[in-house]
């Protein structure tokens, strides 16, 4: 008789479910005679703070600003826990989906340069195609079942926790421009401070708190995109230094916030594209091409050039069980890039209109690699069953 899917299996396949839902949801209110009051919310002025210190914004931009700390704060968390104690704590482990993480980037984003050269707004969502979801990535894996392998899950887990922490390095460091005064120093204090408690090994959660709340704060008046301040302190946070069983109990009140409360929300409120912008002109949009072939051409083929280059130079050993052409299949799950993709859609592009067509490019992109990957890798099962 077979045992139950273990925790981590459950959780992805529940949360990725809990995902697409949230994008179906989102589809319909912005489709049909729900649309305006799907706008209405999305739009609507949200006063938070005590007076004098109001800060008003639409619900929109709390959302991707301040809720979305919780998921950064859950990417940050995960990412140093695999540094220390996971598939990533060994310089030999961890090299390989390094450098196949950093081809995932380049290829997509010179791609998409290649399709926008000579438009300066288009060409500032370079960066839309080179994030992997890995929420929809544990989510449909977990689906695939014994087609999955041990060595191609971790394979696949490392690379996609290396492509997030990719692109919240290009986030902060792409889009926003800061300027000197006080936001600046705010910034400066909060890493500052964050660093010393790590160097210092720290105990204290409170401090880190108060820190990533401090620079959260200067990213914000600063115009720079504010959730990264949650990964910022999950990565100072020394876990090591800490109990294993007070970490654990951490982790498990992150993530299930952070996978199926602030996800979903995100997902609803920013994956609502109205289907008009889906017209003849669509397709032959340079965004919209761009994100396209980033996401379904561009990820996994950088993926398995890096991932390539890596063996043969001898700077990574794949995982155990696992052959150069098993990762081939496995490469074509880094172009769904979902939640941080859109994240990105909201970061570089100011047109609306244009926001919408790299949205609605975002989820065609990230359906075709899940299609394809499940393909292929089904196939190649197959294939290895006498």
């Amino acid at each position: 008789m077979r045992g139950a899917a273990p925790k981590p299996a459950r959780e992805g396949r529940y949360a990725g479910i809990a995902m697409l839902l949230a994008i179906g949801l989102a589809m319909v209110a912005a489709n049909s005679s729900l649309s305006e009051a799907y706008a209405f919310i999305h739009h609507y002025p949200l006063r938070i703070g005590v007076a004098p210190l109001i800060v008003k914004a639409p619900l929109i931009d709390w959302i991707n600003q301040g809720l979305l700390v919780i998921f950064f704060f859950h990417i940050g968390l995960h990412t140093k826990h695999e540094m220390t104690s996971g598939v990533l704590a060994t310089p030999g482990r961890a090299l390989l989906p390094a450098i196949a993480a950093f081809g995932g980037m380049i290829v997509p984003a010179v791609i998409y340069l290649a399709i926008n050269a000579g438009e300066p707004e288009a060409m500032r969502g370079w960066a839309i195609p080179i994030a992997t979801d890995v929420v929809l990535v544990l989510g449909l894996m977990s689906f695939l079942g014994s087609a999955i392998t041990p060595g191609i899950l971790a394979f696949v887990t490392a690379v996609a926790i290396f492509d997030d922490l990719g692109a919240v390095l290009v986030i902060a460091l792409f889009y926003g421009e800061v300027q000197p005064g006080l936001p600046l120093a705010a910034i400066v204090a909060g890493l500052v401070g964050l660093a010393l408690l790590n160097r210092r090994k720290s105990e204290t959660a409170a401090l880190y708190l108060l820190l990533g709340a401090l620079l959260w704060v200067g990213l914000v008046a600063s115009g720079l995109e504010g959730a990264i301040a949650g990964a910022v302190v999950g990565l100072a946070l020394p876990l090591a230094s800490f109990q294993q069983k007070a970490v654990a109990q951490v982790e498990r009140r992150v993530a299930p916030l952070a996978l199926f409360i602030v996800v979903p929300i995100f997902a609803f409120f920013n994956a609502g594209v109205p289907l008009t912008v889906a017209s003849a002109s669509w397709v032959s949009d340079t965004v919209a091409t761009g994100i396209v072939l980033g996401l379904v051409v561009g990820k996994p083929l950088g993926v398995a050039l890096g991932t390539g280059a890596a063996v043969w130079a001898g700077l990574g050993r794949l995982p155990s069980g696992t052959r150069l052409r098993d990762t081939l299949g496995a490469a074509l799950f880094a172009g769904i890039g979902f939640t941080m993709s859109l994240f990105i859609v909201t970061a570089a592009l100011d047109d609306p209109a244009r926001a919408d067509v790299a949205k609605l490019a975002v989820i065609v992109g990230s359906s075709l690699s899940a299609i394809l990957a499940s393909i292929a890798l089904l196939a190649f099962r197959r294939r290895q069953t006498p």
